[in-house]
């Protein structure tokens, strides 16, 4: 792992101190920010098809589900956004990971016990775990959008500093037999999480 992404955050008047995460090499950082979100699909799309020439419509159609996918995880809050490009034996392991900015749910916020327990229920399983970065909670389940693929989902939600609030670490690749090993990977990823400070 060697990536480092870094981001300062807000919520209304509070500031939040910035965060570090350590993500896998052969995954792509997809800026959110209006404007130059575009601009990082490209690089992408540009990247994912370098030396190959003849595929036009390949491209413009990797673009548009690119373009949309960073769209639908912007309106939704999103931060900051990876995509795996890496690939095993030449077979590429789909995988994403979203940071959200979760606020306080009111004005003292909610422990890590409490939270939990309102994640419980369907087929989610849900535990209280220790990180370097505070006491989280994992949420290990299955998404399944009425237009899309099926999916497993890890989030892991981390205490801010003093803030009350939460930050969202959503993972999800679509199911298969390497979800067992994505989902080590993606809990790696969850303990490179350091607060600045």
């Amino acid at each position: 792992m060697k990536a480092e992404a870094t981001a300062t955050t807000g919520h209304q008047e509070s500031t939040v101190s910035g965060y570090r995460l350590v993500v896998p090499d052969g995954w792509f950082a997809v800026d959110l920010e209006p404007g130059r979100m575009e601009r990082s699909v490209a690089a992408l799309v540009k990247r994912q098809f370098a030396g190959i020439d003849n595929a036009p419509h390949l491209r413009a159609q990797a673009r548009q589900q690119l373009l949309a996918q960073t769209q639908a995880a912007q309106a939704a809050g999103g931060l900051e956004m990876f995509l795996s490009l890496q690939q095993v034996a030449g077979v590429p392991i789909a995988a994403s990971l979203v940071i959200f900015l979760v606020p306080p749910p009111g004005p003292h916020g909610v422990a890590a016990a409490d939270l939990a327990r309102s994640l419980t229920g369907g087929e989610r399983r849900v535990a209280v775990v220790d990180l370097p970065a505070g006491q989280a909670v994992r949420a290990l389940g299955r998404l399944s959008p009425p237009d899309g693929q099926e999916s497993a989902t890890l989030e892991v939600f981390v205490p801010v500093p003093h803030n009350g609030g939460w930050l969202l670490l959503s993972f999800a690749t679509p199911l298969g037999p390497l979800v067992p090993a994505l989902t080590k990977l993606f809990d790696a990823i969850c303990t490179t999480l350091r607060w600045d400070r």
